[in-house]
Formats: C-alpha cells, sequence, structure tokens
C-alpha cells in the first residue's frame, strides 16, 4: 500500500511518519521532495513520486526515487530504504499533496491518505513560533548592523501565506511556493485562514472519497486504540500492526 499523509502543518506529521515507519516492511517519508511541489497547479512531480512508489512495491528499483538531497532526513530514509529486502507499505507526509488527491487516484487507486487535524488556535500558535527567524542576540545584533550598514532588509520572520516583497518578511524559494496566499490584514490572520480553507478542502476531499481519504484528529496518533483506526483505514494487518502508548516526536521543520 501507498499512504500520503496530510494536514496543515505544525500537526504531528513527524510523529504520523515514525508511526508507519515503526510497521513491518514499511518506510515513510517526511516532505520527500518539497523543491519540486508547488500547492497547485502542478501535479506532474506528485505523480512521479506515487509511480516511484508502486515501482518500488511492486520490486523495482529502489534508488530511482526522486528526493531533495539537501535535506538530511530524506537521504537517510532513502539510505534505509535501499537496505530494505522487501516493502510493502511506502508513503509520503506533506501538506502540500492536498490538491492532488484527485489526480493521484486517477493514476492509482492503490494509495491511502491520512489527514491529520489539530485545535487551529494550536496550529496557527505553532507556526506563528515557526516562521519567526531565531537568532542567538549576539547574532540580531550582528544582523541588525549590517542591515543599517548595507540598506538591505532586516528580517524577523518568514511568511508563506502573504505575497510580499521581500522588504518585511524573508523570502523562501522552496517553502513560499507549497503555500496558498491569502488577503489578511496581518499574517497571524493570513495563518487563520489557512487553516480554515485547508480543513474546508479536506472535508470536500474526504466526502467525495470517502475509502481512499479520512481525516483523524491528532489525539488518535496519542493512543494504541487511535493508532489501530488509523492503520486500519490505511490497509496494515490487525495482527502486524505495531503500536505504542504514543507516538510523539518534535521536528523543527514541518511539525
Amino acid at each position: 500500500m501507498i499512504v500520503i499523509g496530510l494536514g496543515s502543518g505544525r500537526t504531528g506529521t513527524a510523529s504520523m511518519s515514525h508511526l508507519f515507519n515503526s510497521q513491518q516492511n514499511a518506510i515513510c517519508f517526511h516532505e520527500l521532495n518539497p523543491t519540486g511541489a508547488v500547492f497547485e497547479g502542478n501535479p506532474q512531480p506528485i505523480l512521479n513520486t506515487i509511480n516511484e512508489f508502486q515501482r518500488i512495491i511492486d520490486g523495482g528499483p529502489k534508488h530511482l526515487l526522486a528526493l531533495d538531497y539537501s535535506r538530511e532526513a530524506s537521504v537517510r530514509r532513502h539510505a534505509d530504504l535501499k537496505q530494505m529486502e522487501k516493502v510493502n507499505l511506502i508513503g509520503d507526509i506533506a501538506y502540500y499533496y492536498l490538491k492532488y488527491v484527485d489526480d493521484i487516484l486517477a493514476i492509482n487507486q492503490n494509495v491511502r491518505f491520512v489527514c491529520i487535524k489539530r485545535d487551529k488556535t494550536m496550529t496557527v500558535d505553532s507556526w506563528m513560533s515557526k516562521s519567526a527567524l531565531h537568532r542567538w542576540r549576539s547574532l540580531w545584533l550582528a544582523d541588525r548592523l549590517k542591515s543599517l550598514i548595507t540598506r538591505t532588509p532586516f528580517h524577523t520572520a518568514k511568511n508563506f501565506w502573504q505575497e510580499h516583497d521581500g522588504s518585511e518578511y524573508q523570502p523562501d524559494p522552496v517553502w513560499d511556493k507549497t503555500f496558498p496566499k491569502f488577503e489578511a490584514a496581518s499574517k497571524r490572520e493570513a495563518i487563520e485562514k489557512y487553516w480554515d480553507y485547508y480543513y474546508a478542502e479536506a472535508e470536500v476531499v474526504e466526502k467525495r472519497h470517502p475509502s481512499h481519504f479520512r481525516i483523524f484528529d491528532i489525539a488518535k496518533l496519542s493512543n494504541p486504540e487511535g493508532q489501530r483506526e488509523i492503520l486500519e483505514f490505511v490497509g496494515v494487518d490487525a495482527q502486524h500492526m505495531v503500536l505504542k502508548d504514543k507516538f510523539h516526536m518534535h521536528k523543527s521543520s514541518g511539525d
């Protein structure tokens, strides 16, 4: 089976990856190739990934997988994959798959989508913290002085959810393109609109593909009963499920 994990980001996606990677003959990436992804408008990089996953499940070569080699976690996971003798479950987890569910299912029905949902306020607060540029005080002073001398912007945060000219927020060529953009009076309001939009879209997709796409509350990751529910939906055999009291991991990028 192929599994794709989704969620607005800051929703326990690293923990979900850990859950899937704990299963027998299973491997799951976390944001395998964001360099090649856009939030909507070009499904081909996503479809290439699905086709590569299917070939691996079918016994094809494991080294032929497009990944972002600047992401150490993806490189390590790919190295693990190449050492596996058998792969029964393979997948990736990233919020930017949402707009491509229909495209994926049009070429492969062997895919299950698990969408994790977290409280809105907690998600927004987490994104506000995550998108801030944290510096040691000495570095903050040095960068501030440099910006004054060179008359260049002094950035204290990134903003993936609004169009901007880079004067206030630091541009990010990899991640900016993987989020939708919103008209809003503030960055926080834009993130709130993003959360609303993301899960409204997810609910529509769930209704359209109930046997392939399902939304789970983040609490499901914190107990064996919830984990069993997720794994059963994905298609893991009940007698081979690996469950824990709690799957939880902290990850600096995207969780």
